[in-house]
């Protein structure tokens, strides 16, 4: 008969390291005239037109100001930069108006140049908002921002129960 062990006198041994998935892999962005880029959750067309002075978009199309001749790394520079753009201007209203739909004022933030999508928010609110969020739909980008915002929320609500026990009766 075989005495069993406890744990700790089981010699210390290497375990096999859990099997990790496939990771999934993203096909490269073609940077061409006539590509495509995600907006808002939808996909927008880019359009080489050197007569433009700026990127404009009109509808599902992102008319850029270059000639039919550029290169990949311009067509990525303009497109990125007019997201960019885009993404300073919407995601600040949207912060906005989240966190009045809360009743919270509009927080400190500021655009961030990572490669996730993660939203942070620091010890002292202030948020950081990934520049690549204006990729996504309108309803997912308010989800996010909410998800940060509900727990400021609560904590403000917490502190006004503080400040009205100590009023005087």
């Amino acid at each position: 008969m075989q005495s069993e062990k406890s744990q700790l006198e089981l010699p210390l041994g290497r375990h096999p390291a859990p099997r990790r998935r496939p990771r999934k892999t993203v096909p490269a962005q073609a940077w061409r005239d006539a590509a495509t880029m995600p907006f808002l959750g939808r996909s927008v067309i880019l359009r080489l037109d050197g007569a433009r002075s700026r990127a404009e978009r009109a509808g599902d199309i992102l008319f850029l100001p270059l000639p039919p001749e550029a290169g990949e790394g311009q067509i990525r520079d303009r497109a990125e930069g007019w997201l960019q753009g885009e993404a300073r201007r919407l995601l600040g209203e949207r912060l906005a108006l989240c966190a009045q739909r809360l009743g919270l004022p509009a927080p400190v933030w500021q655009l961030a140049f990572t490669a996730g999508m993660t939203v942070e928010v620091d010890a002292a609110g202030r948020f950081r908002l990934p520049w690549r969020l204006a990729q996504l739909a309108p309803e997912d980008i308010d989800r996010r921002l909410r998800r940060q915002l509900e727990p400021m929320q609560l904590r403000a609500g917490a502190r006004d129960i503080w400040d009205a026990a100590a009023l005087p009766a």
